[in-house]
């Protein structure tokens, strides 16, 4: 286990007081790639979990301590965390496949492994990044908040253990040792945005399909919105309380995910199916999936069709009266600006 420090770019003072120092993991990614440079805006120190070269010269570059280490290593993570006052857990399995016993050792013992070491190294505050996804299974997801339960479905590995790791860091909020979870919606926008490139790829590539007509309205959170709650969860946040973050108002599917592909130059497919039969569709791809053994997840799956084949309207009212949280975006404004950047490049 190693800790590379970053070259100082960000003009904190390298004595700072431990209170400023966070620990965050999955900072390579999509969404920490976004966070820590706002962590840093906001006079933190920051030190990042990186599990591979790759990872620890990335979050270098974004003006944080890259610290070797790994969420099965409790042990370890206790060392690591020593000095730290804060914690933002980002990290965990999405959909890179596998069963759900490397589901379960990644979003579940690997937040249990984070929870006891933080605790154990003297962290105050600890604040993990959910799913509002988590929502899904049960009935429609219509006017929720945060008083819905969460779902634990069968088929969605993913939403399962992410609903067990949320009721865990709920649970071991304890005197001296805050925690909360901030649950966003379907992340987009920004630089690196994963979600609009996966379907304009699918959409190249001619899978794009609809789920009834894409005619449901949705919530959605941009990148910087998500950060922005993170922020205020990790200075605000009420002892183990969740908090979903979103965009302002919903969106219809159809025309969302139409405005993303324009920016990309791509016309929406007119191509739909019925969620029932997407549902039966999604299962089949799912067994042989599982019988070819191939990596990752199929295009088509459960979890996706109950995500676009209802409504997923919830209120982030707790936030904002809570925490005070406002979007720092609106969605036309980051699709505005998403089309500038396109017609530059």
């Amino acid at each position: 286990m190693t800790e590379t420090a970053a070259t100082p770019s960000s003009g904190l003072q390298n004595e700072a007081d431990s209170a400023r120092i966070v620990f965050v993991t999955g900072g390579s990614g999509f969404l920490g790639r976004r966070l820590i440079p706002a962590l840093l805006s906001k006079g933190y120190r920051v030190k990042a979990m990186a599990r591979s070269d790759g990872s620890a010269a990335l979050v270098g570059q974004l003006g944080a301590a890259a610290v070797r280490c790994d969420l099965a290593d409790s042990a370890a993570l206790t060392t690591v965390l020593q000095g730290c006052d804060l914690v933002v857990h980002a990290a965990g399995r999405f959909r890179e496949g596998g069963g759900y016993a490397e589901y379960v050792r990644d979003n579940v013992t690997g937040t249990q492994n984070m929870l006891i070491a933080a605790k154990a190294a003297g962290v105050r505050r600890f604040t993990y990044v959910g799913a509002a996804g988590c929502l899904v299974g049960g009935k429609p997801v219509q006017d929720a908040d945060e008083s819905w339960p969460l779902q634990e479905p069968t088929f969605s590995p993913y939403f399962r253990t992410k609903t067990i790791a949320d009721h865990a860091v709920r649970a071991a909020n304890s005197p001296g040792f805050a925690t909360c979870v901030v649950r966003p919606g379907l992340i987009w926008g920004g630089e690196g945005d994963v979600f609009t490139e996966s379907i304009a790829e699918a959409t190249r590539a001619g899978k794009m399909v609809f789920i009834d007509r894409g005619r449901h309205r949705i919530v959605t959170s941009h990148v910087d919105n998500t950060v922005q709650g993170i922020l205020l969860a990790l200075e605000k946040g009420a002892d183990g309380e969740a908090y979903f973050v979103f965009d302002d108002g919903t969106v219809q599917t159809r025309d969302f995910l139409t405005r993303l592909l324009r920016v990309r130059g791509l016309q929406t497919p007119d191509r739909s199916i019925p969620v029932g039969m997407a549902w039966i569709i999604a299962s089949l791809m799912e067994a042989a999936w599982k019988v070819l053994r191939r990596s990752g997840t199929p295009p088509v799956n459960r979890e996706l069709v109950k995500l676009n084949g209802g409504p997923f309207v919830v209120s982030d009212r707790k936030a904002r009266i809570a925490l005070g949280y406002v979007p720092l975006i609106s969605r036309d404004s980051a699709i505005e600006t998403m089309a500038r950047s396109a017609a530059a490049s």
